[in-house]
């Protein structure tokens, strides 16, 4: 699920856009080319440079360093944001630069924009950007967790160095931005580091749902992932040991793609035998 914006001819329930799921059936018609150029010069004020394209009658652009996409075609059009872009991008910026856009396309087509994810027209979404944060975010965990796994969030100067270093008994595989570990009888699992604003608002997103405000303001994450997770599970102190040293060298927070439940970090060393 993408965050962003649908543009339809006329105002609409929330029932009917979740009905619809924000689309009409496609007339076949390509859209107006100077309602189209208006677009384009508007987005750039707004984005910079952008790449244009055309499939059938909708046309299309895309700011690449935002993914921000644009597609308009006769009697509708949209603003889509598939997956954060990196997380050194501000979030705020991404959803005004999403609600700036949608004025851009109402203005050269005479569309009205809708919010699918908050349900309410652009004019209303505007005024609730604590809520577009939350869809923002939400949208971004299939992108965070294209495969089951689980996050570790902290804050602190742990890297993915120090994660090799505490996990080497099990590391098979260093590469310069991931690792691969593996316990004796496990499937292989997937380490990678990320820091910046999009992991804070990861963070800020599972101590809200989590009820774990201590955990607001970490902006580092450890995220771990793996292919199958019935076989993991089934093979689960490999889980739990990489859990455990991870939570060790960083004091952070668990959270779980497969139930979104959060894990405090220990009072104590828990790799400790003594």
């Amino acid at each position: 699920m993408s965050f962003g914006l649908v543009l339809l001819p006329e105002p609409i329930g929330p029932s009917s856009l979740e009905a619809s799921g924000g689309e009409r059936k496609n007339t076949g018609e390509p859209s107006d080319p100077q309602a189209w150029d208006a677009i384009v010069a508007g987005v750039r004020d707004i984005l910079g440079e952008v790449v244009l394209g055309q499939d059938g009658p909708t046309r299309t652009l895309i700011h690449q360093p935002s993914g921000i996409i644009v597609r308009h075609r006769a009697g509708e059009a949209a603003v889509d944001l598939p997956c954060w872009p990196d997380h050194e991008t501000d979030a705020t910026w991404l959803v005004e630069a999403v609600y700036g856009i949608g004025h851009v396309v109402e203005d050269a087509t005479g569309l009205v924009a809708y919010a699918p994810q908050l349900g309410v027209p652009l004019t209303e979404a505007e005024s609730r950007v604590d809520d577009a944060l939350d869809a923002l975010t939400e949208s971004d965990l299939t992108c965070v967790w294209p495969r089951d796994g689980f996050a570790v969030y902290f804050t602190g100067t742990a890297t993915l160095a120090d994660a090799a270093q505490c996990l080497k008994r099990m590391v098979v595989a260093e590469e310069r931005d991931r690792l691969t570990v593996q316990g004796p009888e496990s499937p292989p699992m997937e380490v990678t580091f990320a820091a910046g604003p999009g992991i804070s608002h990861e963070a800020a997103f599972f101590a809200k749902k989590s009820g774990t405000p201590e955990m607001a303001t970490h902006d580092r994450r450890f995220l771990v992932t793996f292919d199958d997770f019935e076989e993991v599970i089934d093979e689960m102190n490999t889980l739990i040991d990489v859990s455990l040293h991870l939570q060790d060298i960083t004091r952070g927070y668990v959270v779980r793609s497969w139930n979104r439940e959060v894990s405090p970090p220990f009072d104590e060393d828990p790799t400790d035998g003594s």
